[in-house]
């Protein structure tokens, strides 16, 4: 009978060993993957964020709005503003160099970034613009026309945790440049996500002219797209409008 009754105990203990065992595997494999999932699920409600507070800034930006306030619910990561974050240098009879900020989202190795009228997704895999910035080419009848709209987004503002409000108060144009009659336009931007943009000015230059562009670089901080009467689908003078906006970001 005591045998008996030990063997019941030592049982007993071995289904409880084995269950806690079970536990544990489940617990340490699946934890991984529920937190992974949370990351996935509020980087993926912050693009749908940015993309909302694109068209906030924008509303700003064009005079459309004197200020608008946005919030962002930060359920993971943080978001800061870069006072410079690269710049955009247009060259026709003239050179403007332009600076320009970014607003920043940071989850682990992730980022979202509002930069220069774009939103862009970046990953230890390279970056790609998800919602394409107020830079268009058109060729209307074979008369081309580059259209820039460079936005500035300026600002010291910082949240990590919890419902943030930001503020976007409009600031005057800088200027307007308007040429009816170009040879050539030439475009370079420096940027941390020069690949994205490097693809942006490519795809924009082949769906509007036809072709690939001839005349088109990258590396890792800089790319460049130069547009020329007498190239691919550019068949006669450019014209290119040029507007500087200047949006502060308070909290």
């Amino acid at each position: 009978m005591l045998r008996a009754g030990v063997s019941e105990v030592v049982g007993y203990l071995l289904i409880l060993s084995i269950t806690v065992c079970i536990i544990s595997v489940i617990y340490a494999g699946g934890m991984p993957i529920i937190e992974q999932t949370r990351e996935n699920a509020a980087f993926k409600s912050m693009e749908n964020a940015f993309i909302a507070m694109q068209k906030s800034i924008e509303k700003v930006a064009f005079g459309q709005s004197p200020s608008l306030s946005f919030k962002l619910n930060l359920a993971k990561g943080s978001v800061s503003t870069k006072k410079v974050a690269g710049n955009i240098t247009i060259i026709e009879n003239s050179s403007h160099h332009i600076d320009f900020g970014s607003i920043e989202y940071t989850l682990g190795s992730r980022k979202i970034i509002y930069e220069n009228g774009a939103v862009i997704e970046y990953s230890p895999g390279g970056s790609i613009i998800i919602s394409e910035p107020p830079i268009f080419f058109a060729n209307y009848t074979g008369k081309p026309h580059i259209f820039i709209s460079v936005i500035n987004v300026s600002g010291d503002f910082s949240a990590g945790g919890g419902t943030t409000e930001m503020l976007f108060h409009q600031n005057d144009p800088i200027y307007i440049v308007y040429n009816r009659s170009l040879n050539s336009v030439n475009i370079s931007i420096r940027s941390s996500y020069a690949e994205a943009w490097s693809r942006f000015l490519n795809k924009s230059y082949e769906d509007t002219f036809g072709e690939h562009p001839k005349n088109a670089g990258k590396n890792k901080n800089f790319c460049w797209l130069n547009i020329s009467k007498g190239e691919n689908g550019v068949a006669s003078d450019l014209r290119l409008t040029l507007v500087v906006h200047n949006v502060t970001v308070s909290g």
